[in-house]
């Protein structure tokens, strides 16, 4: 099994304690400096505290001792054996017995003995050539005779010796550890001339003798004792002296000058080197017996608090048992783990499904629900094995997200070996890929649901399939509603196929009761899959935690409770990391994306080395993690991060270990928080077993896996078997203006559906679309004049009439009736929910299109600015100072406004700029976007969705769309006070008062209340802004998160004066109420303005009045003119233009003119005009709205 070296983790296997033993074993044999970081680990070392002291004892007694310092005039002139001896392993020579003689084979070495004659002729001569250096070498003791010189008993090293001519064993080494042998200098030639001229008899009576072998006290010693001989058998020998020393000490010779030096060594180091050397040796001695005092009083200490203290004995006991637990745990774990095998990617077997039985079912039911685990290949195999059935056969498959739906369509397509857009292709909102002659189509369920509200009586397709229907979106209740109505009324010819990996089938077939239904469910995976839960994990990896009892009881999950289990989950990482094969990749399920970014930030700070991270929640293409499985960086681990996205869609056959918080994030309804309805709060809860089963089901199926579920074994029953369907708790807004289409109310679908969304969920969102003009109740005075004829589809009458009296039958009540309007027309065509659709409209008002789309798409999205973190200085990281940062570059593109979305839309037009200008380059836009304090990945989505709502409305209206980014950068710069004013009006029911800022001094904090609502709102701090409220503001905020009983802020305008937010709701509410009246002082107006339930009243003087009219009147102009514009699409520009003189109404183009230069000069003489809020108890005011004035008759002229 391979490992790694990583970080500190405490685990104490059975490699770890061998490596001890062949240490202490070969202690006797090894010289070993005294440990420097001995600290009791149960990584290194394993077991209790008195082992670990033992070990210390033992290893602080293999201390070496001092050896003198004369060993570097023996090996002068042998600096290769030194450096052999600081090579490590190289073992310990044993000291010579006292029965050996020492030799000296070559003169060098006579020089040498003869050295040590005395110590004041040593002395003189090492003045006379080397200075104070041989003072500090000690004194050399002489011996008279060479042969009976007294072996020294001092430890030294054997293999570096065997290298040498002289026997080392007789000389003492200096006073150092072992790692810290230098080499020493050498002796000049002048100092050996003259050691010969002192003693020119000892010279003489020295004769070689041969070198007697030492016993290897090792097999590791031999081995290298040979080695080293070999070497120096086959090195060429260097030239002997002994010619020199002969004539020197010759009779015939005696009086013959000396012959002439050899080349002078290189000098002798400084004296401070030793001392300094000595002084280290010094310190690292009182250190040792300062550890070994230390050490005694520990273990004293030690057993007297077992003896006495019962607490200490307790609480050391339990250590040792959570020791002991941990090591079977590893020991277990790595048992198993022990016989993974390595995966073939390349024999993969994805199906492993029972075709045939399938297709049989299919072919005699009218339901099929097929319930098969992650990888089983249900998404590919189901809807390509129905596409081969017959050449007429048209399927549709669902999936829930837009990058499953893409990706699994380009896999089908390829195994069949054709491209995407012939036989197999793909259709989601904003992009599509094949034509008539496609038979299999991929769609996001949203986009079938459109495609059957369109003409649910024509369906085009033999068999419907829905995968991942476990996921129960609000837009897939709706899909099943209608298709099992239509199933049961015979209205269509088709089969329904539902698959899941989890799904509860008995509910669902008393739902389908009165039809064929039949369940084909596979086997359990065919490779093990080891759970550990929250106990074993804390087992495996020493944690002393322990859940607290009733986990489920808690409905919200509590901060310290998520805290805790992020850092066992990174823990388990740093400890999968350093002991697995590194191909075995990690997937960990993490609550939302902010945990995602928090969880990569940490995993590239401590682990960049050593793990690949790749996040993956909602805003990463698949595309990146497709990429990412075939990435295969050496020596790193794959680390998928993931929300709850990552249990469906896609098999991850790399991954072997599932880390898994069984957290999520999602939105929460509560009846008693009246503000939770209208802005659903993102809670952290507990997932449901489902959702478990679903999660362990991503291992198993290609190699065995390792399930860690970081919750109580004991607490998972308690967990709700299913998770509650979303339709639940998510706003209907744009859903049940999309249901308008095919019923004149969409609560009668809703009563249809499995699960239904709340009574108050509902009645909000028809009001919501009746105040911004989407739909008109039936008996509303004005729907005569709303209603657009040419965009009803006359062939969905019979389809509303069988929903109402399916939904009659169910409800038992009347159920009042509604119809859309030409705005909720255009805004059933966008992907975006109805308060950013209606800056769209807004856009074809004015003719700023182009600009009015982008500011829709920035307002769906999340705010592209971000906090940038140093992530290498994360511990001296400014929180405040970096957000100041982004705040001041949001001030630089705001236009001059305190506006977050003009600032945000002109970033995106810099992106744009940008994006161009370095074309390919994606990691220099990455850096432009670092610098400006902007993220890469939000403003791709924000260019994404503008173009798609761009692609949605070109085939229902016509409009200029300016592609040039510095021509829209240009118009922005001019108009950009007109979209703050749009976008006020657009988000007006959000609109809040701020009635006390910010305050230090005094302690006080930012408050505002709404306008239109019994809210209560604070800015988000944790949110960079452009602006500061102040008090008597009015902010206009596009994103409001509910955090307890306070709404969070975000995403803001400021309104420069009320009477600018009141003129702005004047000119282009949707329907406003008025009336004239006359005083002492002159004639005035009274206009009535009703968002949120509550109305307000603001007065205007006679003229200012007149002016709001009049502009309202050429708003309603240009929608007559769209409407037309959509009804007669197909006619010539000619005709048209004709059809309009005969309404008397001028082109577009220019009504839009008209329009745009009325507005900015309105708000240019905004001091001149009067417009206050003022209290009236009246209803005898008159409705005027931009729809109400009906198309007269082309000869009867205008009304």
């Amino acid at each position: 099994m391979p490992r790694r070296n990583g970080p500190q983790i405490k685990r104490s296997t059975d490699s770890r304690s061998a490596e001890g033993g062949n240490e202490k074993a070969n202690a006797k044999a090894t010289v070993l400096p005294a440990p420097v970081d001995a600290q009791w680990s149960s990584t290194n070392q394993g077991g209790n505290v008195l082992q670990w002291l033992a070990q210390k004892t033992e290893s602080s007694a293999a201390a070496p001792t001092s050896r003198g310092a004369v060993e570097y005039l023996t090996q002068a002139k042998k600096p290769k054996s030194y450096a052999a001896a600081a090579t490590p392993g190289s073992g310990a020579a044993k000291a010579k017995p006292s029965s050996e003689k020492p030799t000296a084979p070559t003169t060098a070495t006579t020089a040498e003995k003869h050295s040590t004659a005395g110590k004041a002729p040593a002395k003189a001569a090492a003045k006379e050539t080397a200075g104070k250096s041989g003072k500090k070498e000690g004194a050399l003791q002489h011996k008279t005779e060479a042969k009976t010189a007294a072996p020294h008993t001092a430890p030294t090293p054997a293999a570096p010796a065997v290298a040498t001519t002289a026997d080392p064993a007789a000389v003492p080494k200096p006073r150092s550890k072992a790692k810290e042998l230098v080499a020493p200098p050498q002796p000049s030639s002048d100092a050996i001339s003259k050691l010969a001229q002192l003693f020119p008899s000892k010279m003489a009576s020295c004769t070689a003798a041969p070198l007697k072998e030492e016993v290897p006290a090792n097999k590791a010693d031999a081995a290298l004792l040979q080695a080293l001989a070999k070497a120096s058998v086959e090195a060429p020998p260097p030239p002997p002296p002994v010619p020199e020393t002969i004539a020197i000490t010759s009779g015939a010779a005696a009086d013959a000058p000396p012959p002439p030096p050899p080349p002078p060594p290189p000098p002798p180091p400084p004296l401070r080197r030793v001392r300094g050397r000595r002084r280290d040796e010094d310190r690292a001695a009182r250190a040792e017996q300062r550890m070994k005092r230390e050490e005694e009083e520990a273990r004293r200490t030690h057993e007297e608090a077992m003896r006495t203290d019962a607490a200490y004995k307790k609480r050391f006991e339990t250590m040792q048992e959570m020791q002991a637990a941990m090591q079977a745990s590893q020991a277990d774990f790595f048992g198993k783990y022990s016989r993974q095998q390595t995966l073939l990617m390349n024999h993969l077997v994805t199906e492993r499904l029972d075709m045939p039985v399938i297709l049989d079912l299919i072919e005699q039911h009218d339901v099929v629900f097929i319930c098969t685990d992650t990888g089983s290949g249900k998404s590919t195999g189901v809807p390509k094995a129905l596409l081969e059935l017959s050449p007429d056969t048209r399927v549709v498959s669902t999936q829930p997200r837009r990058t499953a739906t893409i990706a699994i369509a380009n896999r089908v397509a390829s195994l069949r070996r054709e491209r995407v857009g012939e036989d197999v292709g793909y259709w989601i909102r904003g992009d599509k890929k094949g034509d008539e002659q496609t038979r299999l189509w991929y769609m996001t369920s949203y986009t079938l649901l459109l495609r059957i509200l369109e003409n649910p009586a024509e369906l085009p397709f033999t068999h419907i399939v829905l995968d991942e229907f476990h996921e129960r979106q609000p837009d897939l209740e709706v899909t099943v509603a209608l298709l099992r109505l239509a199933l049961l009324k015979r209205a269509a010819p088709f089969k329904l196929i539902l698959m899941s990996a989890t799904l509860n089938t008995e509910d669902w077939e008393e739902y389908f009761a009165g039809l064929k239904v039949a369940t084909y469910k596979q086997s359990e995976p065919e490779h093990p899959i080891h759970d550990y839960f929250l106990e074993d994990t804390c087992a495996v990896l020493g944690t002393d935690y322990q859940a607290p009892p009733n986990l489920i009881s808690r409905h919200v999950v509590d901060k310290d409770t998520m805290d805790k289990h992020f850092y066992i989950a990174q823990n388990l990482i740093l400890f999968l990391n350093s002991c697995s094969n590194p191909v075995h990749s990690i997937l960990v399920f993490l609550p939302g994306r902010a945990q995602v970014e928090s969880m990569s930030a940490w995993l590239r700070s401590q682990l960049a080395h050593r793990v690949d991270a790749v996040p993956w929640h909602s805003a990463v293409e698949l595309s990146e993690i497709e990429a990412a499985m075939k990435r295969n960086i050496p020596g790193k681990q794959k680390v998928y991060l993931a929300t709850d996205i990552a249990e469906v869609s896609i098999t991850l056959p790399d991954v072997v270990f599932v880390v898994d918080l069984v957290l999520v994030k999602r939105p929460k309804i509560s009846k008693d928080t009246p503000a939770s309805i209208q802005y659903p709060p993102l809670v952290m809860q507990w997932i449901s077993r489902g959702s478990v089963a679903q999660r362990r089901g991503r291992i198993g199926r290609v190699q065995q896996g390792f399930y860690f579920c970081l919750f109580p074994a004991s607490q998972v029953m308690d967990l709700p078997p299913y998770s509650q369907p979303p339709v639940e708790n998510s706003r209907v807004d744009e859903l049940s203006l999309h249901c308008l289409q095919v019923v004149s109310n969409p609560v009668a679908i809703f009563s249809l559906c499995h699960g239904q969304p709340l009574a108050e969920t509902i009645a909000s969102a028809m009001n919501t679309l009746t105040q911004l003009g989407c739909i008109l109740d039936k008996k509303d005075p004005l729907s005569a004049g709303e209603r657009v004829e040419e965009i009803y589809c006359h062939r969905n009458e019979s389809w509303s009439r069988m929903i109402m009296d399916a939904a009659q039958e169910e409800v038992m009540a009347d159920i009042p009736e509604y119809q859309y309007t030409f705005i909720g027309r255009i805004l059933q065509l966008i992907p975006v929910s109805p308060q950013p659709g209606m800056l769209v409209f807004f856009g074809f008002l004015t003719g700023l299109e182009s600009l009015m789309i982008l500011a829709a798409a920035v307002t769906s999205s999340l705010s592209p600015f971000t906090i940038n973190a140093n992530e290498g200085r994360q511990r001296h990281f400014n929180v405040a100072r970096a957000m100041e940062e982004t705040e001041n570059v949001m001030r630089d593109m705001c236009c001059g406004l305190r506006s977050d979305i003009v600032a945000a839309m002109k970033a995106a037009l810099l992106f744009r700029i940008e994006s161009q200008r370095m074309g390919d380059n994606t990691q220099a836009l990455r850096q432009w976007c670092l610098q400006k304090h902007l993220s890469y990945d939000k403003l791709l989505a924000i260019v994404d969705l503008e173009s798609h709502i761009k692609f949605e409305l070109a085939e229902f209206i016509p409009f200029r769309n300016i592609v040039e980014a510095e021509k829209l950068l240009e118009q922005l710069d001019k108009l950009a006070s007109m979209v703050a004013v749009m976008t006020n009006v657009a988000f007006v029911a959000q609109s809040l008062e701020v009635t006390s800022e910010g305050n230090t001094y005094t302690n006080s904090k930012e408050m505002a209340l709404g306008l239109f609502s019994d809210l209560t709102a604070v800015p988000d701090i944790h949110s960079p802004s452009c602006l500061r409220w102040q008090e008597g503001d009015i902010i206009i905020p596009t994103q409001l998160n509910l955090l307890f009983d306070k709404l969070l802020a975000s995403f803001s305008t400021a309104i420069a004066s009320p009477k600018q937010f009141w003129m702005s709701l004047l000119l282009f509410s949707q329907r406003v109420h008025y009336a004239t009246f006359s005083d002492d002082e002159g004639t005035f107006h009274v206009f009535a303005l009703s968002y949120g339930g509550k109305e307000r009243y603001v007065e205007v003087d006679e003229v200012t009045g007149f002016i709001v009219v009049e502009f309202r009147r050429k708003l309603s102009d240009i929608c007559e003119v769209l409407r037309l514009t959509h009804a007669n699409r197909l006619m010539f520009e000619d005709d048209f233009n004709k059809m309009l003189a005969s309404y008397s109404l001028n082109s577009l183009q220019d009504l839009q003119r008209e329009v745009i230069t009325a507005l900015v000069s309105i708000f240019n003489n905004l001091e001149d005009m009067t417009a206050d809020e003022v209290e009236h108890d009246e209803d005898d005011l008159d409705v005027v709205s931009l729809l109400s004035f009906a198309l007269p008759a082309p000869s009867a002229g205008r009304s």
